[in-house]
């Protein structure tokens, strides 16, 4: 009310304004007025030469050029009594009535506009008083809460969490102990992991209320704006203690105001601001805890971060096997599965997959089924939704010439080879030329568990392993194409890695020349430290030294195996897709086919397993 006030009241000193201006500006242009003896006088002797008439008001200009106006009793008799000749004489229309209405109608025009404008901002003010209240999860919801029974895979953080719910439930027996919750909790880790989950969860465990907001509900175009939704969510969270205060990506608010975008002048820095002295606020006391999800704690503001604000660090990776085939069963009992699927084999084929991963992998399984009219999700729509998950949709529409084809089946073949038979490196899973994603081929490995440690061996395998390709195609085709770019970049990274972060090389010894730089959120970075032009000389000579070694075992493995690998890639050339089962029968095949070369063994017969049936015999002893 008050503000439609105001505003009406700014309307009319506005309308009043108009409306003197508009007098002042007629009382410059009117004419003189004269009495009507005047204009008979002026007739008589001929001095008119021009008279207008609006209505009974006659405007008269004399031959002199002077102009008058008055008014005449009766319009009609006087024109009557004018000469034809002696003066020019014209009506117009009086629309004077006509500028009154339309005045009116203006009037109520701008008068209209302005209650409209004045309603809807005392709408919009009680919105953004309201922010606080319209983000509040009522505990009694209609929505089936989400308790700790539905997160799964982070233990060591539902433990933590479980002390944050027991507080809520009886704030009384920790205050009376003397004990002082922490204020904030930060939760940081990699996107998917369950950040999000896990504060729905406390608040389902809790039963306390909840406000929900994301980092950028704070962040507007007008400076002020943020800085004031702050202030009322901490003034309403107060008036409802115990509570919990969620942001999720909180670093769209609480980024570092060391970067110039942010100095503490404009609406994020002011909105920072706010929240730091809200969080400095309330007492031990009040109940309220704020929880904050970020995939980005590094570039965190030091005062939001401190101790004191946020006095707990809760990181979250991805699950490791066993956490992997808890959030399996957890999502696996919404969907029917075929009593086929094993979740540990499952989990073992998805390591490294993050919660949100999971559930996407067991949907997409169960899209699959539905697709194929199943009653049930079998093994095969788990391959299948694996590999959707990890590298796209099937890319039906690119058409291979049959001279790529070959060469990419060597291709793989040689990456398979290479992997099969070096040492400690991850058995092969599957093998596949369909291009998926960007991907025109792709060779599987699957770990036998989660590393967390990677030895030198192992690492020199994978670099070899990712030659083999280059490896295969240099022996057949005596050529290098560019399908080998993916492979040369990872084998150089991990070259890299090992000589300047991890200290494997001989020739440097035991010293970092770089350092990683990752925020959760994309891949990880490497810096080099500060060194001389002969030291860097060095490590380029190091790294290079490293993949040539590794790209002549690569070469000198597939000259020895040539059997093995003509054989497989002409399999796999007709088949196009071969698992681990089919990969081992074709590995004996031509371990016996080689045996009988040397002339150990003897043909029996063709042969009755292998996937592509009459490329490979069986063999028996001589």
């Amino acid at each position: 009310m008050a503000l439609l006030v105001r505003n009406l009241f700014i309307f009319f000193i506005f309308l009043s304004g108009v409306f003197l201006a508009g007098v002042f500006l007629s009382l410059e242009t009117r004419l003189p007025e004269r009495g009507y003896s005047e204009v008979l006088q002026n007739l008589q002797e001929k001095e008119i030469a021009e008279i207008q008439f609006t209505g009974n008001l006659a405007s008269i200009t004399l031959k002199s050029g002077f102009s008058y106006s008055a008014r005449v009793p009766d319009a009609a008799k006087l024109v009557a009594d004018i000469p034809p000749s002696s003066a020019r004489i014209s009506f117009h229309e009086d629309y004077t009535l006509y500028y009154f209405q339309g005045g009116l109608f203006a009037f109520g025009l701008a008068l209209a506009f302005v209650i409209w404008i004045s309603i809807t901002s005392a709408r919009n003010a009680d919105r953004n008083t309201g922010f606080a209240g319209d983000k509040l999860m009522a505990t009694t919801s209609t929505r089936e809460p989400v308790t700790f029974d539905d997160v799964a895979g982070v233990p060591e953080a539902k433990e933590e969490l479980q002390e944050v719910v027991s507080f809520l439930k009886n704030p009384q027996q920790f205050n009376n102990l003397g004990a002082i919750m922490p204020k904030g909790l930060l939760l940081q880790g990699p996107p998917g992991t369950g950040k999000t989950l896990l504060a729905r969860a406390i608040a389902g465990e809790a039963g306390v209320p909840f406000y929900s907001f994301s980092g950028s509900d704070f962040v507007e175009m007008f400076v002020g704006v943020g800085a004031s939704r702050v202030r009322d969510l901490f003034h309403e969270a107060k008036k409802n203690t115990p509570c919990i205060i969620f942001i999720d990506e909180i670093d769209a608010v609480g980024s570092s105001r060391a970067a110039a975008a942010t100095d503490g002048q404009d609406e994020r820095g002011q909105t920072l601001n706010a929240l730091l002295v809200e969080m400095d606020g309330f007492d031990s006391t009040d109940n309220i805890i704020v929880l904050a999800a970020t995939n980005r704690p590094d570039i965190l503001d030091p005062a939001l971060s401190r101790p004191g604000r946020f006095d707990r660090r809760i990181t979250l990776l991805p699950p490791d096997i066993k956490g992997r085939v808890k959030i399996l069963k957890v999502h696996s009992k919404k969907v029917v599965m075929s009593p086929e699927v094993d979740l540990e084999k499952l989990a073992r084929m998805t390591s490294g997959f993050t919660g949100a991963e999971l559930a996407s992998l067991v949907n997409e399984a169960a899209l699959l089924a539905g697709r194929d009219n199943c009653d049930a999700i079998t093994r095969s729509h788990f391959d299948q939704a694996r590999d959707r998950v990890m590298l796209g949709v099937e890319r039906k529409g690119v058409i291979l010439t049959d001279k790529d084809k070959l060469v990419l089946a060597y291709h793989e073949a040689g990456h398979a080879i290479i992997a099969k038979l070096l040492p400690d490196s991850d058995p092969v899973h599957k093998i596949s030329i369909i291009p998926r994603g960007r991907a025109l081929g792709q060779t599987q490995q699957l770990p036998l568990g989660d590393r967390t440690a990677y030895s030198k061996e192992y690492l020199i395998n994978r670099i070899t392993t990712l030659l083999g390709g280059r490896a295969a195609e240099k022996i057949i085709f005596n050529s290098r194409t560019t399908r080998t770019e993916n492979d040369l970049l990872q084998a150089t990274e991990i070259a890299t890695t090992m000589v300047c972060r991890w200290g494997m090389s001989e020739a440097l010894g035991s010293q970092a020349y770089a350092v990683g730089e990752n925020g959760f959120l994309g891949a990880e970075t490497a810096r080099r430290l500060m060194m001389g032009n002969d030291t860097a000389s060095l490590i380029d000579r190091e790294i290079k030294s490293l993949l040539s070694a590794c790209y002549k075992e690569a070469v000198e493995i597939l000259r020895r195996e040539q059997l093995f690998l003509k054989a497989l890639a002409e399999i796999l050339y007709q088949v196009e897709t071969l698992d681990a089962e089919e990969f081992e029968i074709i590995y004996q095949c031509s371990i016996t086919k080689k045996a009988e070369a040397d002339g150990t063994l003897e043909v029996v017969s063709e042969c009755s397993v292998c996937p592509a049936k009459g490329h490979c015999l069986q063999y028996t002893a001589s």
